[in-house]
């Protein structure tokens, strides 16, 4: 492994357990009510259930924090701005946060790893790179 790998190895690790911590009482709350993990989906932010804002509020919070964590050096405009419009969305638009930098990637797997912490699915996150 290099210096460089070993490093951001750590710092995801790190950034790993930060995460976990920050979303443990967000899954708390969220398994309190598990009415609304059996809520139907909904389509337009005014129709999501509550499950669906709660995933979305840990994205927008986890965003935040990794942002604070890692600064945004080596963040991609693109890849900042993707993620701003899904979260703006409700969390429901389809678009494309395609990690372009090794900064984004890291900020991915943060966030990947906090709204998986919190009970989402991995395909929650708006990670793709379609062309």
């Amino acid at each position: 492994m290099t210096g460089h790998a070993t490093t951001t190895g750590h710092a995801i690790f790190r950034l790993g357990l930060a995460l976990a911590c920050l979303t443990a009482g967000v899954v708390s709350m969220t398994m309190l009510n598990a009415q609304a993990w059996a809520q139907e989906a909904g389509t337009t932010v005014e129709g999501r259930s509550d499950w669906q804002r709660t995933k979305c509020e840990v994205y927008a919070r986890a965003l935040d924090d990794i942002l604070d964590h890692v600064g945004h050096d080596g963040v991609s405009d693109r890849f900042l701005a993707r993620n701003r419009e899904f979260i703006a969305s409700g969390c429901l638009a389809d678009v494309d946060a395609c990690p372009e930098t090794d900064t984004d990637i890291e900020v991915a797997n943060g966030l990947t790893i906090a709204t998986m912490n919190a009970g989402a699915a991995s395909s929650f996150s708006p990670f793709r790179c379609r062309g």
